[in-house]
C-alpha cells in the first residue's frame, strides 16, 4: 500500500559535445561526430528501457542549432517522430507566458508590482493583495490540489472563452479571503491562467492569438499550437498512458484542458523549442528578431530566493554543472529542458508516455525526461551519465507484483470465509458467540472501503482521487476490485455471524 500511495502522491502531482574548458565555454568544432552516435545509443537505450513509443531530442549552443533527432513512433501506425513532431510542452509552456507578460511590462502596460485588481474585472478584496510578481514567481499563496475540480470541470467545456473562465474561477477559489501580502512558494497553475487572463485583458487580444504573433511567430516557431486541433491537424504525436507497465493510446478529453493553456497545455516541436531555447540564451534574440530584452531574460531566470521559482526556471546541479530548467508534464506526455549558462548550451527532451510512476519519487519533479536530458548534458560533458534508475519494466514488475501478491491473499481469505459461510455448520471452539465491539468493528471495515470508494467517485470532495483516475487508472481500478472483494467478504461474515446466533439459539 505504501507503493501505492507513492504512486499516487507522484500525481502532484510533473549536451555538450566535449569537456567543459576552463572558461566554462566548448570546443564544438573539435566535437566530430561520434558524441552524437553516444547520444543516440544512450536514447535508443533508455527508450527500450522506459518503454517510451516516442521521443524527440533538440540541443542548441549559442546561437545555433547542434543536433534534432526525433526517435521511435508518433502514433500506432508507425508514423516516426520527426524534430518537426509537435508534443505536448506541460509546465514549460508557462515561460511562453511569463514571456508575454515581460513584454506588456516592456511596453509599459504591466506593472510588476501592482495589484491584479488594476487588471481584472473582479472585485475580490484578495486582489488588491497579490501582485503580478508574486502570480510570475508563485508566491502569490495559491495552491496546485485546488485547482484538480477546475480542471475537471472544464473537460469538454464550450464557453467561448475558456480562459477567462477558469480564471475568474480561480479568482472565486482564492482571492475571495486572501488578505496576506508575502507567501513563500507554492506551485499552483492557477497563478498562470490569472496571468494569462491578464494578457488578454491588457493586449485586447485573445490569449492565442498574442502568443502566435508575439511569441511563436518572431523565433520561427512554426510547429506551435495554443489548441489541440490545430496541432492534431499537424501531426500531434499520439499520447500513451501506461496500463500495467503496457502503453496505451488516450483520445480522451484531458488530453487538453482549453481553460488552462497558459499554464501548460500547449503544443511545440523539437526544432520550435531549440528556437526558444536559443532566444533565452541569448538575450530574447534569435536570429534577426527579439521578443524580450536581455534584463527581462535575466530577470525571467533568477529566482528570487534560490531554489524556488523564478518565472518557471528553477537551478539545479548535473555532476556540479549549474543548469537553469523545468519539467514539463500532462496526460500523455512529457518534456524537460535544461540550459547551462556557462557553456551557452540548451537541452530539450520530449515524449509521449506518462503516468504517476514516471516520477521519482519524493522528487516527483523529476521523470524520465529529466533523467534523460540529464544523461544528455553528461554524454556531452564526457562524463558519466550517472544513475538512471529502475527501469519501467522493474518498476511494474514491483508494483505488479506487489498487487498479485495482495490479490493473492484477499482472495484466499474471502475464499476461506466463504467455505465457513456457505459450507456445513460448524460451530467455533468456544461454542458461543459474542457480538463483540470487535467482530462489529472488523465486519465494518470490510465496508469501510467501498463506502469511501463511492465517495469520492460521485462526489467532488477530493478532486485529487479524479485526477489519480485518470493519470493511473490501472491501479485505481485494482483498487476498485479489491473494495468490492472486501465488501463481499464482509458480506459472508455478516452472514456467519447471523448463522451462528440462529444455531445458537435453536441448539439452547
Amino acid at each position: 500500500m505504501r507503493i501505492i500511495a507513492i504512486i499516487l502522491c507522484g500525481l502532484f502531482i510533473f549536451p555538450l559535445i566535449s569537456s567543459a574548458r576552463s572558461d566554462g565555454s566548448m570546443e564544438v568544432e573539435r566535437a566530430g561526430t561520434s558524441v552524437f552516435s553516444e547520444v543516440d545509443a544512450y536514447i535508443a537505450g533508455e527508450m527500450k528501457r522506459q518503454r517510451l513509443p516516442g521521443l524527440a531530442l533538440g540541443i542548441v549552443q549559442g546561437d545555433h542549432i547542434l543536433y534534432l533527432k526525433g526517435y521511435g513512433q508518433a502514433d500506432s501506425s508507425g508514423s516516426p517522430v520527426t524534430p518537426e513532431t509537435p508534443f505536448g510542452l506541460g509546465s514549460i509552456g508557462k515561460s511562453i507566458t511569463a514571456i508575454a507578460v515581460l513584454q506588456l511590462v516592456e511596453a509599459g502596460k504591466i506593472d510588476l508590482d501592482a495589484p491584479i485588481q488594476r487588471y481584472f474585472s473582479t472585485q475580490y478584496k484578495g486582489a488588491e493583495f497579490i501582485t503580478v510578481r508574486q502570480l510570475l514567481n508563485q508566491t502569490s499563496g495559491f495552491t496546485q490540489i485546488s485547482t484538480f475540480s477546475n480542471t475537471l470541470a472544464s473537460v469538454n467545456d464550450q464557453y467561448q472563452n475558456p480562459i477567462e473562465k477558469n480564471a475568474l474561477s480561480y479568482a472565486e477559489k482564492f482571492l475571495k479571503g486572501t488578505k496576506q501580502t508575502e507567501h513563500p512558494f507554492t506551485y499552483s497553475n492557477a497563478n498562470y491562467v490569472l496571468l494569462g487572463y491578464i494578457v488578454q485583458r491588457v493586449s485586447g487580444q485573445s490569449y492565442g492569438d498574442y502568443v502566435e504573433e508575439h511569441i511563436f511567430s518572431p523565433l520561427s516557431m512554426y510547429d506551435s499550437y495554443v489548441t489541440l486541433d490545430e496541432a492534431a491537424a499537424h501531426g500531434l504525436a499520439t499520447p500513451y498512458r501506461r496500463i500495467f507497465g503496457y502503453n496505451v493510446a488516450y483520445d480522451g478529453p484531458f488530453v487538453y484542458i482549453a481553460g488552462d493553456a497558459p499554464a501548460g497545455y500547449m503544443y511545440t516541436s523539437a526544432k520550435d523549442m531549440s528556437h526558444y531555447l536559443i532566444a533565452q540564451m541569448n538575450g530574447g534574440r534569435f536570429e534577426d528578431d527579439s521578443v524580450l530584452t536581455s534584463e527581462s531574460i535575466r530577470l525571467m531566470q533568477t529566482e528570487p530566493v534560490s531554489g524556488t521559482y523564478a518565472m518557471v526556471w528553477s537551478s539545479d546541479y548535473i555532476n556540479g554543472l549549474r543548469v537553469i530548467g523545468s519539467p514539463g508534464g500532462s496526460l500523455g506526455f512529457q518534456a524537460q529542458t535544461f540550459m547551462v549558462p556557462e557553456q551557452q548550451l540548451g537541452v530539450i527532451v520530449f515524449s509521449n508516455v506518462l503516468d504517476a510512476i514516471d516520477a521519482k519519487w519524493p522528487e516527483t519533479h523529476v521523470i524520465t525526461t529529466t533523467r534523460i536530458a540529464s544523461g544528455v548534458i553528461n554524454l556531452l560533458n564526457k562524463q558519466p551519465v550517472g544513475g538512471s534508475g529502475l527501469s519501467i519494466s522493474q518498476k511494474y514488475l514491483l508494483v505488479n507484483g506487489l498487487i498479485f501478491i495482495l490479490s493473492l491473499l484477499l482472495l484466499y481469505s474471502t475464499v476461506r470465509t466463504a467455505k465457513r459461510c456457505l459450507g456445513p455448520w460448524s460451530p467455533d471452539n468456544s461454542g458461543h458467540t459474542e457480538i463483540s465491539i470487535k467482530v462489529i468493528s472488523r465486519i465494518v471495515l470490510h465496508f469501510a472501503g467501498l463506502f469511501i470508494f463511492l465517495l469520492l467517485s460521485m462526489t467532488e470532495v477530493v478532486p485529487i482521487w479524479h485526477m489519480a483516475t485518470i493519470f493511473q487508472p490501472d491501479v485505481i481500478l485494482w483498487l476498485k476490485i479489491m473494495t468490492v472483494l472486501m465488501a463481499l467478504k464482509g458480506s459472508m461474515e455478516i452472514i456467519r455471524l447471523v448463522r451462528s446466533i440462529w444455531h445458537e439459539k435453536h441448539q439452547s
